[in-house]
């Protein structure tokens, strides 16, 4: 597996750049193996889904903050480190998001394709949502199972289900202005549900 092809892409030059020549090229070398033996031995459950949020973004986070761990440094610092790369790739996300939505994309399009939005970034077989109200300008629906809170905690690494969750926030930016995306309680802080909400915004952005 190559980090080049996860959202993660850029991790090699950031490392370098970090670290120096030497100690980074240990760090990465590290990472992408401990990333390749995480995706190579993964049920994927027949969803290509699900491979792909693995593949492109956890299993990298999960491979760079354990290597980080391996390496001596600690979780606070550790957990910085990898934040920093996943806001980074959330902010790439966001973009690519607001390219698709268009300038002029109609929040009635969004909320009529809500079912196969969730399904597409909270495929069933990673994650259990429930409660979906759609009812004129608000859209809500909770996260019951949370494919983030269930894979850090398999691999030893639950304190990284909050950075996945503000990469989430980050990447949703792109929504606006015409959906502006929110939440309550989540998961990885103790809630019982994710509590997710979403809003009919604006056709513009304010200046």
């Amino acid at each position: 597996m190559n980090y080049e092809k996860t959202e993660l892409y850029f991790l090699e030059k950031d490392v370098l750049r970090n670290f120096g020549e030497e100690l980074g090229r240990k760090i990465f070398q590290a990472a992408s193996k401990l990333y390749t033996e995480l995706a190579v031995t993964t049920d994927y459950k027949n969803s290509p889904t699900y491979e792909r949020q693995l593949t492109r973004l956890v299993y990298p986070v999960i491979a760079y903050y354990k290597t980080l761990l391996r390496f001596g440094y600690r979780a606070p610092a550790a957990l910085e480190l990898v934040r920093n790369e996943t806001q980074k790739a959330a902010t790439e996300t966001g973009e690519t998001l607001a390219n698709q939505m268009r300038p002029f994309f109609p929040f009635r399009a969004f909320r009529g394709n809500i079912k196969n939005f969730i399904e597409y970034k909270f495929p069933s077989c990673g994650w259990k949502t429930c409660d979906l109200s759609v009812k004129g300008k608000n859209i809500d629906f909770h996260v019951k199972e949370c494919m983030y809170d269930v894979i850090t905690a398999k691999f030893g690494c639950p304190e990284l289900c909050t950075v996945f969750c503000d990469y989430e926030a980050k990447a949703w930016e792109g929504l606006l202005p015409q959906v502006v995306a929110g939440r309550g309680g989540t998961i990885a802080t103790g809630h019982e549900v994710c509590d997710f909400h979403f809003r009919k915004g604006s056709r513009k952005q304010k200046k």
